[in-house]
């Protein structure tokens, strides 16, 4: 089970039990039985629900906002526009939303831990600089095959995961070709800050074309 079918499983849960609710409350309105809800109960799943779409969308997103300040009516019109916003939110996962907020926050990690790799060549920390680099590069590759659902196994090299890319059709073969000369380069004894300057701004372009790429695809 992926991570957004995990997301997806925690609001089957809450929209089940705010649909308890909704059944009680109903019983309670409108048969006259003498059911009640628990404000303390109520509460808990409210700030549950709360919990759940402030990870997963955002506090200043407009299905935290909503939930956060929908007006108060009674326990079943309250229900009700709880629901409502639950199940938009879950339509919005099975659309994609949270794979393309997770995929353009991986893409500014990624870009940020570029620039700081461009850091530690201008200071001529070059050992930093490789580790940095051979590390996001593993990330990137490891980060398109779970985006593409392509099997593979955390501890893969950067020449594996190149050649799973590849016979999963995902990258073409002149990608996977720089790939490995990146993966050699990393194994040398020593390597030049104006090798690693030119890994930098192919790492970056690759980055933008199979992870960013993704994104314009998404909006």
């Amino acid at each position: 089970m992926n991570v957004t079918d995990k997301v997806v499983k925690l609001f089957n849960e809450l929209i089940a039990e705010g649909e308890k609710f909704k059944l009680t409350c109903k019983k309670l309105y409108f048969s006259g039985q003498k059911k009640e809800i628990s404000p303390e109960v109520f509460e808990e799943w409210k700030t549950k629900c709360l919990s759940l779409l402030k990870s997963t969308f955002g506090s200043s997103s407009p299905q935290f906002d909503n939930f956060a300040n929908a007006k108060f009516f009674d326990y079943y019109n309250s229900t009700q526009i709880f629901l409502g916003i639950l199940k938009a939110a879950r339509a919005n996962l099975h659309k994609g939303y949270f794979f393309h907020k997770d995929l353009m926050l991986s893409v500014n990690i990624y870009d940020s831990l570029l620039s700081r790799a461009r850091r530690y060549l201008d200071n001529d920390e070059i050992a930093k600089a490789e580790a940095v680099l051979e590390v996001v590069l593993t990330e990137i590759l490891g980060k398109i095959c779970n985006n593409k659902k392509i099997p593979f196994v955390q501890e893969d090299t950067i020449e594996s995961l190149a050649d799973t890319l590849v016979r999963a059709e995902a990258i073409p073969e002149t990608a996977r070709d720089q790939l490995l000369k990146l993966h050699e380069l990393f194994r040398q004894a020593t390597v030049s800050s104006a090798e690693l300057s030119a890994a930098i701004e192919w790492i970056l372009s690759f980055l933008n074309e199979f992870l960013g790429g993704q994104i314009l695809i998404l909006n």
